[in-house]
């Protein structure tokens, strides 16, 4: 009778574990098959995307994804391939440059750091640098430095290519050559405003590194990658080569590999990671089991509470935070030459993905799915936004046809039979509708942006104003038909 029990139950869980597995796979699929344009029509039918059409669409040849849900990773899968050249396929344990996603690994190596004494959040860190001193003229923190309050330069980092001189750490702080970004200096008083700056995270590296008379490398290693057992993550400009057999090439936006296969990032703490979706969502997790109290073995629950605790314009120590519904994110996204990255969680419910991309049109693809992550899981945040559209007036479209001035691009207005198209290279690499709004009023699905024509007399329009978050004038340079050319 024990024993009939026994395989009755073995079954039952069979059955339990298939049919879930069915799930996630059902699951896996609607989000494959369900990508969505950040806006949508409003009472009109979803207008979903195959993730395999738009990275071919977008020049994106590798993708990796890892999803949060329950409080753990519910599944994780790779697309595509790491090099167009090799043609060899993405996996799960494939490489990528994880860009800015570097900083909040490195926040979290900072707080670890001081509640084992070994450096203060609040201390000046000229206390601590030896090698090099910040010129500030007033104390600057690591808290500072973490929340990008402490007046160094907003500028991006532009990497180093592998037949470049490569500069060290401390040539980067002076901005000697062949460093080819300014020194690292204080601009603006600490603490009065914030500015995103990769130079403020190299000036902690350093800071870090000269406290604890260790490389950086070694102390993400030993605060976070291995007590999380982030075997597939490691901080380096350039990788040892048992490593870059396993690294994704990056591509431009046309789909060509980058020059030597990616661009080497000295500042480390900025944007010197290389990891897998998978790691990042560990890393993820422990936040979030730690900001509930559940395992803190990584930070304490105060500790969790002080890098998740706005400083300035929604950010953090390392991470940016949002509270678009009832639920806190905590995220960061990622952009190096060549990679486009996201990790997003929720502080609370448990949920959360990262998306890793080996090709530079990567972040209209990852909010794409980011959207139909959210729509499959019942997320707040990600839900495209609805816009009315009215019966469009042709007749009136090739008054509109031409070329326009935008800001430092060319905006190519052309028609289509009926349809009206914009063609420029922030739109994508191709041309995109313009839905009518109005007579002169007309939207895009592909990005969160309007165009309206300025009619003056029944001629060409001359003028438009575009705008995507803050509206760009734009005056006609020819009547054109060509594909639009960027004036960079």
């Amino acid at each position: 009778m024990l024993r009939r029990v026994f395989l009755l139950s073995i079954v039952w869980w069979a059955c339990g574990a298939s049919a879930q597995s069915q799930s996630v796979e059902e699951r896996i699929a609607r989000v494959e098959n369900g990508l969505l344009a950040p806006v949508a029509v409003r009472d009109a039918p979803p207008q979903t995307m195959r993730l395999e059409e738009r990275m071919r669409e977008l020049h994106v040849p590798g993708v990796s994804i890892a999803v949060i849900n329950h409080g753990d990773i519910e599944w994780a899968r790779a697309y595509g391939v790491m090099d167009v050249r090799t043609g060899r396929p993405v996996t799960t344990g494939t490489l990528f440059q994880a860009a800015s996603i570097s900083k909040p690994l490195a926040a979290v190596t900072t707080l670890r750091l001081a509640a084992q004494g070994k450096i203060h959040l609040d201390e000046d860190v000229n206390r601590r640098l030896r090698s090099w001193q910040l010129a500030a003229g007033q104390p600057v923190t690591p808290h500072a430095l973490l929340s990008h309050t402490a007046g160094l330069p907003e500028n991006g980092l532009p990497g180093y290519g592998s037949g470049e001189p490569q500069p060290s750490l401390l040539q980067v702080l002076r901005g000697a050559p062949p460093a080819t970004t300014p020194p690292a200096a204080v601009q603006t008083p600490p603490g009065s405003q914030y500015g995103y700056s990769g130079l403020g995270y190299a000036v902690l590296q350093q800071y870090l590194m000269d406290a604890t008379q260790k490389d950086f490398t070694t102390l993400a290693r030993q605060q976070v990658l291995a007590p999380l057992r982030m075997h597939d993550t490691v901080f380096a400009p350039d990788l040892p080569a048992g490593l870059a057999q396993r690294a994704a090439t990056g591509h431009e936006l046309d789909g060509s590999p980058v020059a030597g296969n990616w661009r080497r990032y000295p500042e480390l703490t900025a944007a010197g990671a290389w990891s897998t979706a998978t790691d990042l969502a560990r890393f993820a997790i422990a936040i979030q089991r730690a900001a509930q109290g559940k395992d803190t073995r990584l930070l304490t629950q105060q500790q969790a509470a002080t890098l998740l605790t706005p400083v300035q314009n929604g950010y953090g120590l390392g991470f940016e935070l949002d509270h678009a519904g009832k639920e806190q994110a905590f995220h960061h996204s990622g952009s190096n030459a060549g990679y486009k990255a996201l990790l997003f969680a929720y502080t609370r419910t448990g949920q959360g993905a990262v998306i890793l991309t080996n090709g530079d049109y990567g972040w209209p693809l990852i909010e794409e799915l980011m959207r139909s992550i959210a729509a499959e899981y019942g997320w707040e945040d990600y839900r495209p936004l609805q816009r009315s559209a009215v019966a469009a007036n042709p007749a009136l479209h090739d008054r509109f046809i031409g070329d326009y001035s935008v800001s430092n691009i060319t905006l190519r207005i052309h028609r289509d039979g009926e349809r009206l198209y914009a063609s420029a290279p922030p739109l994508g690499p191709a041309p995109v509708e313009l839905i009518a709004a109005g007579d002169y009023d007309y939207f895009i699905r592909e990005k969160d942006a309007t165009v309206r024509f300025h009619p003056e007399g029944n001629g060409p329009v001359q003028t438009l104003t575009f705008t995507d978050g803050r509206e760009r004038p734009g005056k006609r340079k020819t009547a054109g038909t060509g594909p639009a050319q960027a004036d960079f």
